[in-house]
């Protein structure tokens, strides 16, 4: 009896400690055409996705979000640039391959762009399949590379590595001071 009792307890503790986090998601089906239901549509190849851990503040609640780079062939509703960064939900997003070219529903938000879990991605095999789906797009505005970006999205939350290389940056430089300063007193006697 008591082994039962302890296994419940440590079960209810473990659980408050470490809480696990349920999403549920319910998509509307779209009625008409996807386009009409999104601020923009993009046909274009993956070039890279990446995960990054984002925090508010210092003591605000970690996120885990993905992001996708897409080199742009063409566009509807909106015309973009040769390469877009947009970003995609970590937990229901759609399994994106570098190197496929796809199709790609997002809606815009402050300047960024998101796809959500519940637009349709179409993989294109060819030009036919998003010609005769959206029609004549719009070709890319300007000419950019948005791969140095890419560079600085983490999976890994670095906050304990920093303060680490931090300490230790700290530490060299008090000892590296305080054998400079007792040379001198040595040099002094």
């Amino acid at each position: 009896m008591r082994l039962i009792l302890l296994i419940m307890m440590l079960s209810i503790s473990l659980t408050s400690i470490f809480p696990i986090q349920i999403k549920a998601l319910s998509c509307v089906e779209l009625e008409g055409p996807p386009i009409n239901h999104f601020d923009a549509a993009i046909v274009g190849t993956v070039l890279n996705v990446k995960n990054d851990i984002e925090q508010k503040g210092i003591t605000g609640p970690k996120e885990t979000k993905k992001y996708v780079l897409v080199d742009v062939e063409k566009s509807w509703k909106t015309e973009v640039n040769s390469q877009l960064i947009f970003e995609a939900d970590f937990t229901w997003a759609y399994n994106f391959e570098k190197g496929s070219k796809y199709i790609i529903y997002l809606n815009e938000e402050n300047g960024n762009y998101l796809n959500s879990p519940c637009s349709p991605i179409v993989l294109v095999e060819s030009s036919n399949d998003y010609e005769q789906l959206l029609g004549d797009g719009l070709k890319p505005k300007e000419e950019v590379n948005l791969g140095y970006k890419m560079l600085f999205k983490y999976d890994k939350d670095l906050d304990f590595e920093l303060a680490i290389l931090i300490i230790a940056i700290s530490l060299i430089i008090i000892w590296k001071w305080n054998s400079k300063r007792v040379k001198s007193f040595k040099k002094e006697d």
